[in-house]
């Protein structure tokens, strides 16, 4: 099975708009056609943007529980070495997880850091890819 790791830009986009591609995406996890995996990591930072997205961590936490999310530890300083001068400092953690978590795809809509040619190349075999991207792949 298919195991994709979501950046908080995915599950954001996927909680303002239930109709969009992150959204699909987390259908696919929810039904467990793939499995989707982040960090308490990327949990907190979804949480920290909880008045821009108008949702209480309570409810943000109960979401990632319905769609079936599966959340790993918070990712360490010891963890992050590995990427340090590599990758955008904010954007390390992602990364890393993704890599910790032997994900087949890193899912994000972080076009600035993460869905950059360079990054892609640091992280193969692990695809960096958007959502519509995968959802392409899943659906053919």
């Amino acid at each position: 099975m298919i195991k994709v790791y979501l950046d908080a830009s995915v599950i954001i986009a996927a909680l303002l708009s239930p109709a969009g591609g992150s959204a699909k995406l987390l259908e696919f996890v929810k039904l467990g056609i793939v499995v989707g995996v982040s960090s308490q990591t990327v949990i907190d930072e979804v949480e920290a943007h909880s008045l821009k997205i108008r949702q209480r961590p309570k409810e943000i936490r109960k979401f990632i529980q319905e769609n079936s999310i599966i959340v790993r530890e918070r990712i360490d300083e010891l963890e992050l070495e590995l990427f340090k001068g590599l990758i955008e400092e904010e954007d390390i953690h992602v990364a890393a997880g993704a890599r910790l978590t032997k994900c087949d795809y890193l899912v994000t809509l972080d076009k600035k850091h993460l869905l950059k040619e360079e990054v892609k190349k640091i992280l193969k075999p692990i695809k960096v890819v958007a959502p519509k991207e995968i959802l392409i792949d899943l659906t053919k």
